[in-house]
């Protein structure tokens, strides 16, 4: 158990050493000493830079020119600060740092509601520095910054969801109105009348009643006068006699016979 015990303790302590080394920040090769004097003299500056801005705000922004590139952004970062920050109590300088390029100074500010960090960015021009950039942040609680990275999540993801959906009723909605354009111009045409099969002519002749076959009429011919006597001469010269009486020609028939 101890030897566990003393395994565990080991790790704890690798950990934290690791941990001190990353947070750990190497000195900028770059950075410019200050004295005490110099350092504060930077921080009263900047106090006193803060302190023009507070009261530029009280009346109005009248004491910096509005269209500086660097004062009127600055003024209108510090009003839209004082909206959190509340009633300025205290100006306090933090921090300065110089390099051989740039420089920047900290200030603190004390409010009612929140506290503000001022921070000062100078540019390096000519051998002197130049203020080049002011920005108020303020600085808000740990709770406040998850409410906030929650709000914002949820209003980023609300309105990627509402997007979507609404493009997706809008390709629903084209979608409809061109299978109906589609159906309008590929309407079927009335279907035609399949043509009637031929008739069968077994059944068609099974169906229909058998034909009589009409009987031989014989066709009289003892109306015929002038064809009668030359019949009856002709049997008279046939029989010797010089005359047709006692001759009667009571029908003709045609004889089938061919020669």
């Amino acid at each position: 158990m101890k030897k566990r015990f003393l395994s565990v303790l080991t790790v704890i302590a690798c950990v934290l050493m690791l941990s001190a080394c990353g947070n750990s920040t190497a000195a900028d090769p770059n950075a410019v000493p200050l004295t005490e004097t110099e350092e504060q003299q930077w921080l009263d500056a900047a106090v006193a830079f803060t302190e023009s801005m507070e009261a530029a705000a009280q009346e109005g922004g009248d004491m910096l020119p509005m269209d500086d590139p660097v004062y009127g952004p600055a003024i209108d970062s510090w009003i839209t600060a004082m909206e959190d920050v509340g009633t300025v109590q205290g100006i306090t300088g933090e921090s300065v740092e110089f390099t051989d390029e740039d420089g920047r100074i900290v200030v603190h500010v004390d409010g009612t509601d929140h506290d503000a960090e001022v921070v000062l960015t100078l540019g390096k021009v000519s051998g002197s520095y130049d203020l080049t950039n002011v920005a108020v942040n303020v600085i808000y609680s740990f709770a406040e910054l998850m409410q906030q990275a929650a709000l914002n999540t949820v209003l980023g993801m609300g309105t990627t969801f509402a997007v979507l959906i609404l493009l997706a009723l809008i390709i629903m909605l084209f979608g409809k109105i061109l299978n109906r354009t589609t159906e309008r111009q590929k309407a079927p045409a009335a279907p035609k009348a399949a043509p009637a099969a031929a008739p069968d002519p077994a059944q068609t002749a099974a169906a229909q009643p058998a034909a009589e076959i009409p009987a031989p009429v014989e066709e009289n011919l003892t109306a015929d006068l002038s064809l009668v006597a030359v019949i009856a001469a002709a049997v008279a010269a046939y029989e010797g006699k010089s005359s047709t009486d006692g001759y009667v020609v009571r029908s003709i028939r045609k004889s089938r016979r061919r020669s």
